[in-house]
């Protein structure tokens, strides 16, 4: 591999594990926000007016930031009883033009949501909710997470980036 994908590469990682990180904040903030609203609303009476149209923003972002990070483990829903039992060289053609399908799909949704993103923020449309903000500022999650996992699926179209798999015949073990 040249030192100029590799360091691609080793961008491409940071920018994952920081967006996993920033998930698994969001995800926090959700429950410490929920106790919040549990505590000041049963006891103190006072509900907010915040904390349902947060916790529904942060969900949407935790949602796609963590994205990449399961396209980057291959924690997604693979169906693979037909490569598996598929020979050899087929299998791994198999694999790179499904990864290569994953890509396209992934990034063509990407660019959708990219232009999405760029007509909320210059028409200035911002969500429906007690304390409305600017729409674009949720769904830039969304497309940053479509795109950060297409260029995870172009990477696993690379032979030499493919992990050997479970057979069906040998009951996954």
């Amino acid at each position: 591999m040249n030192s100029a994908l590799a360091k691609f590469y080793s961008v491409l990682d940071w920018v994952t594990h920081l967006a996993a990180v920033l998930a698994a904040i969001g995800l926090a903030m959700i429950v410490v926000s929920y106790v919040y609203e549990v505590i000041t609303r049963y006891f103190f009476n006072s509900p907010t007016a915040w904390v349902s149209d947060f916790v529904t923003y942060a969900l949407c972002a935790s949602v796609f930031l963590a994205f990449p990070k399961v396209t980057k483990d291959r924690g997604h829903v693979a169906v693979t009883i037909l490569v598996d039992v598929m020979p050899k060289n087929i299998a791994g053609w198999t694999h790179t033009l499904v990864s290569l399908i994953g890509f396209l799909s992934l990034a063509f949704a990407a660019y959708i949501s990219l232009q999405e993103n760029i007509r909320q923020y210059t028409k200035n449309i911002e969500t429906l909710a007690i304390i409305p903000v600017p729409q674009w500022w949720i769904s830039s999650f969304i497309t940053l997470g479509l795109a950060l996992s297409s260029l995870y699926m172009l990477r696993y179209a690379a032979p030499s980036s493919r992990v050997s798999s479970t057979s069906f015949s040998d009951g996954g073990n």
